[in-house]
């Protein structure tokens, strides 16, 4: 069988050098077929037939180069004598090109496998297959036989920017040596990219837990912007198509410097400026605009690698020095970042160089786009740096999430203890006054708030009561809360003058607000309904629905030589006394609309439970504290 299968490739090769005035090589045990062809340029069915006489057509081989044909498509069709004796092994034909460029046709028949494609369409992987050639169907062994191969390829240099993309090569062996070298070539193949889509693997598998870890830190912008700048960074020289180049890999090489510039900033916890932000929207403006023109022909391919390159420029030379400057300016985390935000942007231009350089005909720039040998793998030069990036990234994240972590775990347990100082100064129940109904509704917008109030019992059978507001959230409040609370239950003991009370408050407070204040209001009400109101900036009470003017101090905190002047009132038997803070007043729908006076005002007749959930359903955005007060019949008839 061995001496059968070289005769047959002896025959093969004689016939076809007599036929087409060419000799087949011999590779890896097949016979190739590139030279002996008849070329012509244009497109008729005819031409795929046996009996074609193409003797006026140009000798050519396989693919080579030549002047494209006007219109949108550079159509070629190529044929080849080859004359078989009529005993030989199973045969098969071994095809590698660039898949939907090409179609092969055996005497007028068109082979399985590959067929031509719109631009859409069109793959730059090489479509290596092994088509067993069927004697009977296809009329081998019996008088020569006429391979036909129809080319189509768009007249654009985006398809043409490297030849050998869109070389063809076909032989003609056994089927099972057939098989094995399809399988070497794409085994090969794998070898060239196996590196390259490792490292995309990689960057995407970091990507997705930032941008979850963002979900959970939403006060931390850098986790998602990282997160999307790493899977940026992973979908480069991934691209199987000149579709997916231009619509996927090549806005990712755009949207690159923007998750780039927003990661950087937001690590850095600084606003991005105006500059930086009309960077951006002319990058934006290069995807709509460049990528159509690149795709349709209006741009050729190797000027674009030049626009492209200098589009990238800005981030690239700016963002290292101001992680520099940051870092000089007690940032420390950036100095991690300094040298490897170049690498990715630096490597990208150094792609566009290398092309540019194939243009020009320059092999120093060429040279950028030689992959590197590791073992049987091939890396390409722009390879190390997404994972030197990512090596960064890494560090600083974790240095990062590692200081947050800390210091959410002693904001846990400082409103912890906030809200357990809060627990003992504001009683979740006030207690019983006899001659009073009293109410209260305390709902603070987070753990811990800063409104306060408090219920005491006058000797006189009356009671004195405040509310206050103070500004500012967790322990800083809390510990406010704490002093103001305790020295109104020392005043009481010595005086119930509500102004009295006030001004003592406001000594208090003097050097001890750190910049902020309290509103507060204090109402005495002695048991025949008789009150005495002073405020410091709070919301005035309401009396069965009606605002009662009182005159209006400084809130507490502000100057030591504010006054507090009194106000003389009268509390019907029966008639609601409403004093809230202004959490019920300030709350705000979806739309944006707040709760205002009218809403307060109506709803101030209510008790205090229903109030607060009118202001809740409306949308709470502060605290809310509500406290209502009514003397009874039966104490107004013993007073």
């Amino acid at each position: 069988m061995r001496h059968l299968h070289i005769g047959v490739f002896f025959a093969l090769t004689a016939a076809a050098t007599a036929g087409a005035q060419s000799v087949i090589e011999w590779d890896q045990g097949l016979r190739r077929l590139d030279s002996g062809w008849r070329a012509h340029a244009g497109n008729d069915a005819a031409w795929a037939g046996r009996d074609f006489d193409d003797s006026s057509w140009t000798l050519s081989a396989l693919g080579e180069s030549h002047t494209p044909t006007p219109g949108a498509y550079d159509e070629r069709w190529y044929r080849l004598k080859i004359d078989l004796p009529s005993k030989h092994p199973p045969l098969a034909l071994s095809e590698a090109g660039a898949d939907g460029i090409y179609e092969v046709y055996l005497n007028g028949r068109l082979l399985p496998g590959a067929r031509l494609h719109s631009a859409w369409g069109i793959s730059w992987l090489t479509s290596g297959a092994a088509v067993p050639l069927d004697d009977v169907a296809y009329g081998l062994g019996s008088g020569p036989s006429v391979l036909a191969v129809h080319t189509r390829v768009p007249n654009n240099s985006l398809f043409h920017w490297n030849p050998a993309r869109l070389v063809l090569q076909l032989s003609i062996g056994t089927i099972e040596v057939a098989k094995q070298v399809t399988f070497a070539r794409k085994s090969e193949w794998l070898m060239q990219r196996l590196i390259t889509y490792a490292i995309g693997l990689l960057l995407t598998l970091a990507a997705i837990p930032l941008i979850l870890l963002s979900r959970f830190q939403r006060n931390h912008r850098e986790y998602l912007w990282a997160g999307l700048n790493l899977l940026c960074l992973a979908n480069l020289a991934t691209a199987f198509s000149p579709a997916a180049f231009v619509f996927l890999e090549l806005p990712a090489i755009y949207l690159a410097p923007i998750t780039q510039i927003e990661f950087t900033f937001a690590f850095a916890g600084r606003p991005i400026t105006r500059v930086w932000r009309i960077y951006q929207g002319v990058i934006v403006v290069a995807i709509f605009t460049l990528l159509p023109l690149l795709w349709f022909g209006g741009l050729d391919f190797f000027p674009y690698q030049a626009i492209e390159a200098s589009l990238l420029l800005p981030p690239m030379a700016v963002l290292p020095v101001l992680l520099f400057v940051w870092y000089r300016g007690g940032n420390r985390e950036a100095g991690w970042l300094i040298v490897p935000s170049l690498l990715p942007l630096l490597s990208i231009c150094m792609v566009d160089l290398g092309l540019i350089g194939m243009w020009l005909g320059s092999p120093h720039l060429a040279f950028l786009l030689n992959s590197i040998p590791i073992g049987p793998f091939f890396m390409r030069v722009d390879g190390p740096a997404g994972p030197l990036y990512l090596f960064a990234i890494v560090i600083v994240i974790f240095l990062r999430f590692n200081r947050v972590s800390h210091q959410q775990a002693r904001d846990a347990a400082e409103w912890e203890a906030a809200r357990t100082v809060q627990q003992v100064l504001i009683p979740a129940e006030v207690s019983s006054v006899e001659g009073f109904s009293i109410e209260m509704a305390y709902k603070p917008a987070s753990e811990v708030g800063g409104d306060f109030y408090q219920i005491v019992p006058t000797g006189n059978g009356g009671v004195l009561a405040i509310v206050g507001d103070v500004s500012g959230k967790g322990m800083p409040a809390a510990m406010t809360v704490s002093l103001l609370v305790g020295t109104f239950r020392t005043l009481v003991h010595y005086t119930q003058s509500p102004g009295e009370i006030l001004a003592a408050m406001n000594q208090r407070m003097r050097g001890r607000s750190d910049g902020g204040f309290t509103t507060c209001l204090v109402i005495r009400i002695d048991a025949d309904g008789a009150m005495t109101a002073a405020n410091a900036g709070h919301l005035a009470p309401y009396l069965d629905g009606r605002e009662i003017t009182l005159d209006n101090g400084l809130p507490l905190g502000l100057s030591p030589d504010a006054h507090y002047f009194e106000t003389g009132l009268l509390l019907p038997p029966g008639a609601q006394l409403t004093l809230m803070t202004d959490g019920v007043l300030e709350a705000r729908s979806a739309e944006g609309e707040l709760f205002g006076f009218e809403r307060t005002a109506a709803a101030s007749t209510n008790p205090a439970e229903e109030i607060v959930r009118a202001a809740q359903r409306f949308g709470q955005q502060d605290d809310i504290t509500v406290l209502t007060v009514r003397l009874t019949a039966d104490a107004a008839a013993l007073a």
